[in-house]
C-alpha cells in the first residue's frame, strides 16, 4: 500500500513536475498508461463523483484501497434509492435495502480496475492517443482517447490523475455525437489510509458472506458448477469470458456469463420460461438491454456495446446438447 503524507499530498496536488511531463512525452500512450495504472493500482483514496447517463445524474460516494493483498472498492448511490457496490478483489456484489444479489463478476465496477486487468489487449482493439493535460477535481490529469477499430465498441475518452494515474474523469463516446456517458469526481483525496470498515455496507444493507467463509452456504450442489446448457454462438472480437456465475440464493434458475475485452464489458443472463416472451430492446446512456426468446428460455444482453451488437449476441444464444 502507498500511503503519502499530508506534505507529499500538497505538493502533488501541484501538479506534475516538469520532469515528469518530459518522461512521459518520451513514451508511447500505452507504455505511459501501462505506468499509470501500475501505481494506481496501489494508491489509496476516496472521494465524490458524478455520474450522468441517459439524462439522468447519480452522486456516488468512492472508496478505493488495496487490502489485504487485493483492491477494494466500494461505490455508494448519494441519491434515490439506498444501493451500494461493493468489490474486494474478484467478488463483486450489488447491494440495496430490501435484497441483496450475490452474483460475483471478475469485470470490476470502476471502469480504472478494468483497465488494469486488460491493458496488453485492449492495444488491439483501440488506438491510443494522448491529449492535452487539464485539471479535474482540483488536480492536474492528463487525457487518454481510445477509439475503437471496429464497430462493436465505443470509443473513450479518460483523464487520469498525473501523479498517481487514478482515473478522475472519462466519456464513453459513440461514432458522432454527444458523449453517452460521463462520469467525474467532484472531490477526491489520494494517499488517505482507509481500513476494512471503510468498506462495510451502509445502515440497512447486508453483504452476502463469501465464498470460503464459515457462513457461506450456496445455493444447491450444483450452485458451483458453471452455466453448460447453453453459450453464445458468437461474440465479438477480443471479448472473453470473465466469469461464468453460478446460482446463489434468491437467483433462481437464472445462469449468467460476463465477458470483457478489458475496457467494455457486457453479461448474458438466460432464464428458463414456460410462456413465449416479447423481444425488446432497450438504451440508456452507454448501456444497452436486448431481450430475446428461445425454446423454453429468455436470453438477456445487458452492457456497454452498441445496440446493433447486443442483439447479435442475444441472437446466437443456444442450447447446449445435455450429456446423458
Amino acid at each position: 500500500m502507498m500511503l503519502l503524507k499530508a506534505a507529499v499530498l500538497v505538493m502533488l496536488a501541484l501538479g506534475m513536475p516538469a520532469w515528469a511531463l518530459a518522461e512521459a512525452a518520451d513514451k508511447s500512450p500505452e507504455a505511459w498508461l501501462q505506468d499509470m495504472l501500475a501505481v494506481a493500482k496501489e494508491s489509496s483514496f476516496s472521494g465524490h463523483s458524478v455520474l450522468v447517463s441517459g439524462g439522468q445524474m447519480v452522486a456516488l460516494a468512492v472508496y478505493h484501497a488495496p487490502i489485504n493483498g487485493e483492491v477494494w472498492e466500494r461505490v455508494v448511490h448519494m441519491n434515490g434509492e439506498p444501493a451500494e457496490i461493493i468489490r474486494r478483489g474478484s467478488n463483486v456484489v450489488c447491494l440495496h435495502p430490501a435484497k441483496s444479489t450475490g452474483m460475483a463478476f471478475k469485470s470490476p465496477v470502476p471502469r480504472w480496475s478494468a483497465l488494469e486487468q486488460g491493458l496488453q489487449s485492449l492495444s488491439r482493439y483501440y488506438r491510443f492517443e494522448r491529449a492535452e493535460t487539464s485539471r479535474v477535481a482540483g488536480r492536474q490529469a492528463m487525457r487518454l482517447n481510445l477509439s475503437p477499430l471496429d464497430a462493436h465498441r465505443y470509443g473513450y475518452s479518460l483523464w487520469l490523475d498525473s501523479d498517481t494515474g487514478v482515473l478522475l474523469r472519462s466519456q464513453t463516446l459513440p461514432d458522432a455525437g454527444e458523449p453517452l456517458e460521463q462520469f467525474e469526481f467532484v472531490d477526491i483525496v489520494i494517499g488517505q489510509p482507509l481500513t476494512e470498515a471503510d468498506f462495510e455496507p451502509g445502515a440497512g444493507l447486508t453483504q452476502p458472506a463469501r465464498p470460503g467463509s464459515d457462513a457461506y452456504s450456496p445455493a444447491s450442489p450444483q450452485s458451483e458448477a458453471p452455466a453448460r446448457h447453453w453459450e453464445p454462438g458468437w461474440l465479438p472480437e477480443g471479448f472473453v469470458e470473465s466469469q461464468r456465475v453460478a446460482r446463489f440464493e434468491g437467483q433462481g434458475q437464472v445462469t449468467i456469463r460476463a465477458y470483457t475485452d478489458g475496457l467494455a464489458s457486457f453479461t448474458i443472463f438466460h432464464e428458463p420460461v414456460s410462456e413465449p416472451v416479447m423481444d425488446t430492446t432497450s438504451a440508456h446512456g452507454a448501456t444497452v438491454a436486448v431481450n430475446r426468446g428461445m425454446s423454453g428460455a429468455v436470453v438477456t444482453v445487458v452492457g456497454e456495446v452498441p445496440l446493433v451488437t447486443a442483439e447479435r449476441i442475444a441472437s446466437s444464444v443456444k442450447a447446449l446438447a445435455q450429456p446423458r
